[in-house]
């Protein structure tokens, strides 16, 4: 079903389905992206002692099969991941190579309360705080001006949180990117800007908040991270003296949070084409200090006076979400520079305009009815479309399943569905394109029911699912027309059930035997 998808690299949409937004981003696009291009595809679930669901998948050519986590594959080793889960450790490897760090000093569990106030009053506020291993900004505390702010801070996250080993840094003012570095080139910067609405002088700010979350539900990346209305944002809203009933004017941009987090709220901007140089090289140079570390998201301070930037952390699973689904800017066609790395020599294969259903993979593994999922592999050949607007009676007859039938039987790919003047619109797939175009008149033809009037070809150049489906409800006459497909197949079935069974029984195989075993040695069965 098509959408109105602003923005979107065109060949993702519509291909993106539900299962695959917010976390899953990174997962489904690099894996449809080498899929696309003729890769070998598998899904898998691995062990792990708490028995939690951990789906990994690979991609393989006849030479070689890479695996990955994520956005992170085999190229990435396990030294880097252990460097750049500690932070303390990530600085070092940092400093070493020279790339500018904020200053600081690690204290380990040991640590009395007492040494880490001194050493905080001896570099000066404001300063940061920051466990050594949490994830997603848990524990952080950023920017803190005053030595009781800091004492708060501190039993908190040691104690409260259960983080005794931490980091203590001089804050660096600035707005923090995001840098995903692949190999030796920086291929996206994104910048988290902090939750906010743009007054239109009528609505309220209840209501322009109710408007951005719709706009963010639209938004792969974004759509379960929702502006939430709590303490925080009411407090600062009252810093402003505003209330959740006040109409903000024409333009007027109003933060909701101080805090960049997307989780809560924050919007995604795209950078890329802007970024300096010398920013560049301080993230390339950050990847290449860290042993092991071939794709990377490196997060940096820039002060925005001076150009200047510091390193804060550096991950080896950059979410690719914001970069793909920028709230403002261009976005980034990352899982091709990610495939291009790791299979240099598909960077010419042209792109399929096909896409699996991610669903019915994903299934079986979270049932835990199956370990691996083999994704069927791409119909090899340029993928030819076409939309076919049927109309004249044809609704609510049964013509959709009759025309799915049609084009299972041909193997070739699309859907149908009604459209709210009567007509059925039918988009169909496939790499034979005298196919293609001879569906016209299957269109034309329709069930005994139909009474086709005319069909309208338009070109159509948008991806497709594997296999053929119906969009929309399906009618009763859907339904009974269901029921008489199933029965033919199962007809088929009983029919070639019985055939092999005459076979197996027939003198010729039970004497061939012999000759059959030598040649499933051979094949290697």
């Amino acid at each position: 079903m098509e959408e109105n998808q602003e923005n979107w690299l065109p060949h993702l949409i519509n291909a993106v389905p539900t299962t695959g937004y917010g976390k899953k981003l990174s997962m489904y696009t690099i894996a449809l992206e080498g899929w696309r291009r003729g890769l070998k595809l598998k899904f898998y679930t691995i062990d792990n002692p708490e028995n939690k669901l951990k789906i990994r998948y690979s991609l393989s050519s006849d030479e070689r099969e890479h695996h990955f986590e994520s956005s992170k594959g085999d190229k990435t080793t396990e030294e880097a991941y252990e460097i750049c889960d500690n932070k303390f450790l990530t600085k070092e490897y940092l400093e070493k190579a020279g790339v500018p760090v904020a200053k600081g000093k690690r204290f380990p569990e040991a640590s009395t309360n007492d040494e880490i106030i001194d050493y905080a009053l001896s570099l000066g506020f404001p300063l940061v705080l920051k466990p050594i291993n949490a994830n997603g900004g848990k524990g952080v505390f950023s920017n803190i001006h005053t030595e009781e702010a800091f004492k708060d801070a501190l039993e908190h996250v040691r104690e409260d949180l259960g983080y005794p080993d931490v980091i203590v840094e001089k804050f660096v003012p600035g707005n923090e990117y995001r840098f995903i570095v692949v190999e030796d080139e920086v291929v996206g910067v994104l910048n988290r800007v902090p939750a906010n609405i743009v007054g239109n002088g009528k609505d309220t700010i209840r209501q322009l908040i109710r408007n951005k979350n719709n706009e963010r539900k639209r938004n792969p990346h974004l759509k379960s991270r929702m502006i939430k209305v709590d303490k925080a944002v009411t407090d600062l809203l009252k810093s402003y003296g505003y209330t959740m009933k006040t109409v903000p004017g024409e333009g007027e941009v109003l933060p909701l949070r101080l805090t960049s987090n997307l989780s809560t709220g924050g919007d995604s901007v795209d950078l890329t084409d802007v970024i300096s140089p010398e920013l560049n090289r301080i993230a390339i140079e950050g990847t290449k200090a860290i042993p092991g570390l071939s794709v990377s998201g490196m997060d940096i301070i820039v002060n925005e006076e001076d150009g200047s930037g510091v390193i804060i952390e550096a991950n080896t699973r950059p979410g690719l979400g914001g970069h793909l689904f920028p709230v403002q800017g261009k976005p980034r066609d990352l899982p091709k520079k990610i495939v291009d790395y790791y299979f240099p020599e598909t960077k010419d294969y042209e792109r399929s305009a096909l896409y699996f259903d991610f669903n019915s993979v994903l299934d079986p593994l979270k049932n835990r009815t199956a370990t691996t999922v083999n994704v069927a592999p791409l119909p090899y050949g340029h993928t030819y479309s076409k939309k076919y607007i049927v109309s004249g009676k044809v609704q609510k007859i049964g013509y959709k399943v009759w025309i799915k039938r049609q084009a299972m039987q041909r193997r070739m790919h699309g859907f149908a569905e009604d459209l709210d003047d009567g007509v059925i619109s039918i988009v169909i797939a496939s790499t034979d394109k005298q196919a293609v175009d001879d569906f016209k008149q299957v269109c034309l033809e329709g069930n005994n029911k139909a009474k086709v009037e005319n069909v309208e070809v338009e070109e159509y150049d948008l991806p497709v699912q594997i296999g053929f489906h119906i969009n929309q409800k399906v009618t009763v006459e859907d339904v009974r027309e269901l029921e008489k497909e199933k029965e033919q197949i199962e007809k088929e079935r009983d029919y070639f059930q019985k055939k092999y069974g005459q076979i197996q029984n027939s003198t010729i195989w039970k004497s061939t035997s012999p000759v059959r075993k030598v040649l499933d040695v051979i094949k290697g069965k």
